[in-house]
C-alpha cells in the first residue's frame, strides 16, 4: 500500500493486490484533519478520512468471472475487508495481536451506469476504468485510549461519478478471548442436535451461469436437495471449497467472509432468476444489508435461506437470506436483486 497524505509528500510501502493476485494495485490515501497529533506519534481519536485510489482489475479470477457487462461492486466489500484491520492497527493504536471481525456491512448502488464494463463514448479510452473509495472512519467503545471496534462509511466512484454508498462495523477481540469464542462455537456446533437441514454429499453444484459466473471452480452453492421447492423460498448450501486460495479464511479457524459474502450474493441472484424477475446475465445487487450474527466454522456447510418479494419496480426481486451452520444462526441479511435497465434499452440505471 502507498500511504501518503494530501498536504505533505508520499510515504512508500507496499501496495494493496487483489486478494494477492496481484491484478490491480489500490493506493490508501490518509487524509488527516490535523497534523498535530501526528507530530506526537499519537494514535488517532476521533474521525479520520481516507481515500482508496486505483483501476478496477481486469483480470481477477473472481470479480472478472462473468458475463462481462457490469464490474463486480462485491470489490467494495472485499476492499473493507483487506484495509479494515490495518486501520484499526495503523492510525488508531490497536494492537498487532488483535484480529478485527466485522459484524455488519451494508451497500446501495446509487448509479448502474458506471458499473457497466462499455459505455460510449468510454470516458477514458486506452486504460481501465477507475474507482475511487471516500473512507470516514471512526472508533467506537475506546478504553484507554484504544478502541474496540471502528465504525466505517464508504462513497465509491467510478471514473468520478459516485455509484455507490455504504457502512460497515468492525470489532477488535482480545486474541484469548476470541481464541475461546472459537472454541467455543465450535464445540457447540458439533454438539448441535441433528434436526434442522442435513446436508447431502451427492447436492451438486448450481450452473454457473444461474449465479452470474463462468468458471463453476467459482460456484459456492449448492442445490437443497432435501427442501421441496415453495413460491417465493429457495435453500441452498453454501460448500466451502477446500484448497482455494481464493476464498481462504485468515486461518483463525473460522470461515473466509468472502466465501460467506459470495455464497449470499449467489444465492440473492439464483432466487430472482429462478422467479423469472432477472436476466442474471444483467443483473447485480442493488442493495445489501449483512448482519453477521455467530461464527461459522470453516470445514462445514452453511444452509442459506432465501425469501423472495417483489420490488418496487418491474425487473427486481427484494430478498430477506437467512444463513446458519448446523441449526445454528451465522448471518441474516436483506438485498435488492436489480435489472440494468438501460441493458433492456428501458432507461438510464438509475434505481
Amino acid at each position: 500500500m502507498t500511504v501518503e497524505s494530501t498536504t505533505t509528500a508520499p510515504t512508500s510501502g507496499p501496495d494493496f493486490t487483489e486478494l494477492g493476485h496481484g491484478t490491480a494495485v489500490r493506493h490508501l490515501i490518509h487524509c488527516p484533519p490535523s497534523w498535530d497529533r501526528y507530530l506526537l506519534e499519537a494514535p488517532g481519536s476521533s474521525e479520520e478520512h481516507f481515500v482508496l485510489a486505483g483501476e478496477l482489475p481486469t483480470a481477477h479470477p473472481l470479480f472478472n468471472d462473468g458475463p462481462g457487462h457490469l464490474h463486480d461492486p462485491q470489490l467494495l466489500t472485499d476492499t473493507l475487508r483487506e484495509i479494515g484491520e490495518f486501520v484499526g492497527h495503523q492510525y488508531f493504536g490497536v494492537p498487532l495481536d488483535r484480529p478485527g471481525l466485522f459484524h455488519r456491512f451494508a451497500l446501495d448502488l446509487t448509479d448502474t451506469a458506471p458499473w457497466r464494463t462499455a459505455t460510449a463514448p468510454a470516458p477514458h479510452p486506452g486504460r481501465a476504468a477507475r474507482l475511487l473509495t471516500r473512507l470516514a472512519v471512526r472508533p467506537t467503545h475506546s478504553l484507554a485510549g484504544v478502541p474496540r471496534g471502528l465504525e466505517f462509511r464508504l462513497e465509491a466512484a467510478i471514473d468520478d461519478v459516485v455509484c455507490a454508498t455504504g457502512s460497515a462495523g468492525l470489532v477488535f477481540l482480545m486474541p484469548a478471548l476470541h481464541r475461546s469464542h472459537v472454541a467455543q462455537s465450535r464445540r457447540a456446533l458439533r454438539a448441535a442436535p441433528a434436526d434442522g437441514p442435513s446436508y447431502e454429499e451427492s447436492a451438486w453444484p448450481v450452473a454457473a451461469a444461474e449465479v452470474g459466473r463462468r468458471s463453476e471452480a467459482n460456484v459456492v452453492v449448492r442445490e437443497d436437495l432435501g427442501e421441496p421447492a415453495a413460491p417465493g423460498r429457495l435453500s441452498t448450501w453454501i460448500v466451502p471449497q477446500p484448497g482455494s486460495p481464493l476464498f481462504a479464511g485468515p486461518d483463525r479457524g473460522s470461515l473466509s467472509a468472502l466465501l460467506l459474502l459470495e455464497g449470499m450474493r449467489q444465492s440473492a441472484l439464483l432466487a430472482a432468476a429462478r422467479s423469472g424477475a432477472v436476466d442474471v446475465d444483467r443483473a447485480v445487487l442493488g442493495s445489501i444489508d449483512v448482519r453477521l450474527t455467530g461464527y461459522a466454522a470453516d470445514d462445514l456447510p452453511l444452509h442459506c435461506t432465501v425469501l423472495s418479494g417483489e420490488g418496487a419496480h418491474g425487473r427486481e426481486r427484494e430478498a430477506a437470506l437467512t444463513v446458519t451452520q448446523n441449526g445454528r444462526p451465522v448471518a441474516d441479511a436483506r438485498a435488492r436483486v436489480v435489472q440494468d435497465q438501460d441493458s433492456w434499452g428501458l432507461g438510464n440505471g438509475l434505481f
